[in-house]
């Protein structure tokens, strides 16, 4: 079970420099919810706001609500108090894994996306690539040449009006993970960080650093 926000930050001050204590709440109530239950933002913001405003949630601004960048730093001190002793060592497993993925998929030139790239992942978390192919098709049979079962699916497009993404599903070491297939002419050579790390992408070289940079011992 979450714990309440107001018992996560005693300084909503700290958390942000801008904003009413309001929102503070919000985004403190919100980071409880993905981390304790895995929740995805969206349907965290959703129940903090109704657990926060209650009755009156509808008539709330828009103004005022926390961007998911705000999410995404109440995770990270909610994850810093209450998980430091699970929460890197299961980031750094999920690395791991993940970057064991990359490697296998070498030539469809593989990224890193998600909470296991950004830092915020948790027993909850998944590992989410984003790959380079004429098709999904083709990802599907390289997979399945491998020995890997591969279930289709699709994500939602990155902008209102467009195309849903293609996407395949596989279980990698005892976790899931799901493969984007974007066209290679979407391609680019270098790790990326776009719109204030909305979207953070980690190429091999990238991962290898983190683990070779960030290693976490189990302690004894």
């Amino acid at each position: 079970m979450g714990i309440m926000p107001t018992m996560i930050f005693e300084n909503t001050s700290d958390l942000f420099s801008t904003g009413s204590t309001l929102r503070a709440e919000i985004a403190a109530a919100a980071a409880s919810l993905i981390a304790e239950e895995g929740l995805d933002y969206a349907n965290a913001k959703r129940k903090a706001i109704e657990r926060i405003a209650g009755k009156k949630h509808h008539r709330l601004q828009r103004e005022i609500l926390p961007s998911n960048e705000e999410i995404e730093e109440a995770v990270r001190q909610y994850q810093k108090i209450f998980q430091s002793d699970s929460q890197p060592l299961r980031l750094q497993a999920l690395r791991e894994k993940a970057l064991a993925l990359m490697q296998l998929l070498a030539d469809f030139s593989p990224m890193l996306t998600g909470a296991v790239a950004n830092g915020t992942a948790s027993e909850h978390s998944d590992i989410h690539l984003h790959c380079f192919a004429p098709s999904a098709k083709e990802l599907g049979i390289f997979l399945m040449n491998q020995g890997f079962d591969s279930e289709a699916d699709s994500l939602a497009p990155q902008r209102p009006g467009g195309d849903a993404i293609e996407a395949l599903a596989i279980q990698w070491q005892g976790e899931l993970a799901t493969i984007a297939v974007y066209p290679e002419s979407e391609q680019r050579s270098s790790p990326r960080i776009e719109a204030k790390r909305k979207h953070i992408r980690l190429d091999i070289k990238s991962v290898e650093k983190l683990l070779r940079d960030n290693p976490v011992q189990e302690a004894p």
